[in-house]
Order: C-alpha cells, then structure tokens, then sequence
C-alpha cells in the first residue's frame, strides 16, 4: 500500500468533472445516488468489494476524510466517537484494547466509548472508489483490445507505419498490465522477435526493446532471443542507444541470459556461429 497524500484540496472530496464537494455538499446534491442497495449503479451488477478495490486501485492521493487517523489508510468500516472524529473501526479497537481511552486525535478522555457506524461516509468512500474502480476496468479492458489490435496490424505493415505501430503498442503495455497479459496470450514475443535480426534498424530494434522488457518471457522466448543474429542486434542497439536504451536491455533480458552489461559489449560479433 502506497503512504497516502491528502487531495490538493484538503478535506474535500474531487470528483472527475471538476468539482470539489465536501462531505454535507456531497450528501445534500445526492452523489450518493449511484448506490442502491449496497451496489453500485454504474454498469456494474454485482456489489463489489470496497477492500479489493481500494488494493488494486493502489492511489496514491485520496481524499483526506476517507483517511484513518491511526492506520493513514483509506477506511473500510468507519466509526465516529462522542468527540466527532472518525476512524477505522479495527483500528479504534485496538487502541481501546491497548487501554487508551481517549480520542487519539484530540487526546480528549471518551465521557461514551461507544463507536457509532458513519454510514453516510462508509456510503461516500464506497462511491468514490467504485467509480475509480469502473473507470480504471474499462480503461484496462479499452488496452487490451488496443494491444490486439496493435499486434494484428503489426503482421501487415511495414517502413514508418511499423514503427508508429511499435511506438503506439509499447505506450499501452508500459502503463497496463493486461495489455502485456494480451500481448504475450496473442504471440507477441514471436513477432517481436522475428523482427531482430541482421538488417533490424535502430528505430524499429529499440522499440521492440522496450516492449519486451515489459513482458514476462518463458525460457522458450528467452532462448529464442538468444540466438546469434538477435544478439547481435540487440547489442548493435545497446552501442548506438541511449543509456536508458541500455537499460532496457540489461534489465530486461538480464546480463546472465545475453552477456551484456551496463554500456554493451561486442564479444557476440567475434563468437563463431555455434
């Protein structure tokens, strides 16, 4: 789990279209509208689960009145004390069970240890981490039918357009995980590899460099990468490339797999053919 920052506007809530709400607004304008009966009423059927979302989404910034003041992580199963602070309801337990009976915010000492569910702001959190989560499932579903798409014309094309293709596809799989799940599903690594070789140009040989770094390659594809004439592009790649070009391929493919180090070598050019 990320260390979580406040939104820019602290204590209040940012919505995707631009408008900040605080807590009253939010409720008083109905956002919560889109929750019906626990669900969430955005093209989703089933309820999902606010835990997993909040751990696949991983943010980095979220509204600070989402956030526990013990744990400084996004609340599940929020409480509020006689003081009017909220926290965590696991968390606020465990403080009580430590013998503390006081609020760990104020420090005030509780007249009513009694925790009552904030079930209007457990509503809220549910909302705004169930839109964040649609969006970022139709974004990841939108990336893989691009990256299929990207490989299908990549079988067809040639010159600029290959390489415009490679750029495009190596965009999508360095910022999606299931673009590099379709990628490898589809026989990507294949025709990545089938286009290193003898007469590879750097423009075309770093892209595919770049991609496939990103994937996860099986000893199959690895020992198909290391094959004479595509090590011997890629370390041609690794002299004329950019440090982080070389990077790339050290990271990548891994010194022990090619023999090659931070800045290149050329030891495969004077290996006989085996």
């Amino acid at each position: 789990m990320p260390m979580y920052q406040p939104s820019k506007k602290d204590g209040h809530l940012g919505f995707e279209d631009g408008r900040i709400l605080d807590l009253d607004t939010a409720v008083k304008d109905g956002v919560l509208g889109g929750v019906a009966g626990g669900g969430y009423g955005g093209g989703i059927g089933e309820k999902l689960d606010l835990k997993k979302m909040i751990e696949e989404l991983n943010l980095s910034e979220v509204p600070s009145v989402f956030i526990c003041p013990i744990s400084l992580e996004p609340m599940q199963d929020p409480v509020t004390l006689c003081t009017g602070q909220t926290y965590e309801k696991s968390n606020i337990l465990k403080w009580f069970s430590l013998g503390h009976y006081t609020c760990p915010t104020t420090m005030q000492e509780l007249w009513d240890d009694t925790v009552t569910p904030n079930k209007t702001l457990h509503q809220l959190i549910y909302t705004w981490f169930s839109q964040k989560y649609v969006q970022m499932k139709k974004r990841s579903e939108d990336a893989q039918g691009r990256a299929s798409e990207f490989l299908t014309t990549l079988k067809k094309v040639k010159g600029q357009a290959r390489i415009q293709t490679l750029k495009d596809l190596n965009r999508v799989v360095a910022t999606h995980s299931t673009a590099r799940k379709t990628v490898v599903d589809e026989g990507g690594v294949a025709i990545f590899s089938s286009l290193l070789g003898p007469f590879t140009s750097y423009a075309v040989g770093s892209e595919v460099i770049a991609i496939l770094v990103n994937l996860t390659l099986s000893s199959e594809s690895k020992t198909n990468l290391m094959q004479p004439a595509k090590v011997s592009s890629i370390v041609d790649i690794l002299n004329e490339g950019s440090i982080e070009t070389k990077g790339w391929a050290r990271d990548g493919f891994g010194v022990r797999d090619i023999g090659i180090v931070n800045f290149g070598i050329d030891t495969f050019h004077s290996k006989p053919a085996p």
